[in-house]
């Protein structure tokens, strides 16, 4: 029969291996520790502000379009004033933007003025045939049109 045991020194038992404990069990645990204290948190705060952004973020529909063509300059004598270097119709006196060619309208070739001479030449053509100037309409980077999708419902989008 095992002998009874007494319950003063089972505490000091119990007690004696929170004082002096186990360190290298303490050191085994020591990664599982870093784990769960730094790296959770961390992972928690992250998910907790992914979820933040997607809940506040506005997401706006955008549509790339390229410029429109806009009317050209009249003169005071009743002629139109071109630039150059921009494609135009000088039969509707738009000027478009540097990539188009042809007039969206009726079909026909755009034409172009030199900047160094003023001669008029067609926008596929990109060599002057008077002064031999090379260009390339278009190469540039272009400005673009952004424009929204949809609007907010009559009377704001406080409604929606």
């Amino acid at each position: 029969m095992p002998a009874p045991v007494d319950p003063w020194t089972a505490f000091l038992t119990w007690f004696q291996t929170i004082i002096i404990p186990d360190w290298n069990g303490l050191f085994a645990l020591l990664p599982i520790l870093v784990i769960v204290g730094v790296v959770g948190p961390m992972l928690s705060l992250l998910a907790v502000y992914w979820i933040y952004v997607l809940a506040t973020n506005r997401r706006g529909r955008t549509h790339v379009e390229d410029p429109l063509p806009v009317p050209a300059p009249e003169l005071a004598d009743g002629s139109y004033d071109f630039p150059p270097n921009a494609p135009y119709c000088p039969t509707h006196n738009l000027i478009y933007p540097a990539t188009t060619r042809d007039c969206p309208i009726d079909g026909r070739e755009l034409q172009v003025r030199c900047p160094v001479d003023n001669s008029v030449r067609v926008a596929s053509q990109q060599t002057c045939r008077t002064c031999g100037t090379r260009y390339e309409l278009g190469a540039a980077l272009a400005p673009i049109v952004v424009t929204r999708r949809g609007a907010p419902p009559a009377g704001g989008a406080a409604i929606a």
